[in-house]
C-alpha cells in the first residue's frame, strides 16, 4: 500500500492536475514544448539526463506539484525525545503532523501562490535554480521519513510531462471552461472533464 500510494496514485493525480494546469496556461505549455523540442526533437526519448538541459520543464513540474498540492494531511510521526522547533518545546511521544499542504500553498517565499508561475523556481537568468523557493519545496516531505516513492515519482513525472508535451498540444474543449475544483479523496483529485489534445506534428505543419 505504501508503494502504491507513493509511486502510483500520487503520480497519476499530479499528472492529471498537470494536464489541466497546462491547458489553462498555454504560454507556459508552449515554452516547455519549445525547450523539449530544441533538446529532443519530435522523436527523441526523454531520460532523467535531460533534466539538466530542460531547466524550464523541471521548474514547471515543480510548479505543477506545488499548485496541485495533492496531499491534504501528511503522515503522522512521533517524537522519540524532547526537542524544540524555534521557540516551541515538543516533549517526547508527541504526535507531529507536518503541514506540507500549508507550506506549498501559504509559505511567504511563494509570492502570489495562487498563480501558476514556474519562473518562481529559477533566478532571473532563467537557468539557475532559485535556492529560496527550491528549499521550501517539499511535496515529498523532508528528512529520514520522507516519501519512499520520491525517486520513482520524480522519474515518472518528468518522463510523463515531457512525453505528453512532446507529442500533444493540450487545450480546453472549445466553448467549455475548465473546472479547477477539488474532489477530496485519498489525494486531492481534479474533477474529471474532457480536454482537447492535438498532435504536435499537426501543429508544426
Amino acid at each position: 500500500m505504501d508503494f502504491f500510494l507513493a509511486g502510483m496514485e500520487t503520480t497519476t493525480t499530479t499528472l492529471r492536475w498537470g494536464a489541466l494546469l497546462l491547458a489553462e496556461n498555454q504560454d507556459v505549455q508552449d515554452k516547455i514544448r519549445t525547450e523539449i523540442l530544441s533538446v529532443l526533437g519530435t522523436n527523441g526519448k526523454p531520460t532523467m539526463n535531460f533534466t539538466v538541459t530542460n531547466v524550464y520543464c523541471s521548474a514547471a513540474i515543480k510548479e505543477i506539484q506545488r499548485c496541485a498540492n495533492i496531499i491534504g494531511v501528511n503522515v503522522a510521526h512521533r517524537t522519540v525525545r524532547d526537542t524544540s522547533i524555534g521557540p516551541y518545546k515538543i516533549p517526547a511521544d508527541t504526535i507531529v503532523l507536518g503541514q506540507i499542504h500549508n507550506v506549498l500553498a501559504n509559505s511567504p517565499v511563494f509570492k502570489d501562490s495562487k498563480q501558476f508561475r514556474p519562473e518562481r523556481f529559477l533566478m532571473n537568468d532563467g537557468v539557475t535554480p532559485n535556492k529560496d523557493t527550491v528549499d521550501q519545496f517539499c511535496p515529498f516531505s523532508i528528512g529520514k521519513r520522507q516519501c519512499v516513492g520520491e525517486s520513482l515519482a520524480r522519474v515518472e513525472l518528468f518522463i510523463g510531462v515531457v512525453t505528453m508535451l512532446q507529442n500533444y498540444k493540450i487545450q480546453p474543449v472549445k466553448g467549455r471552461e475548465l473546472d479547477m475544483g477539488v474532489i477530496f479523496s485519498l489525494t486531492l483529485l481534479p474533477k474529471e472533464q474532457p480536454l482537447c489534445l492535438t498532435p504536435v506534428s499537426l501543429e508544426i505543419k
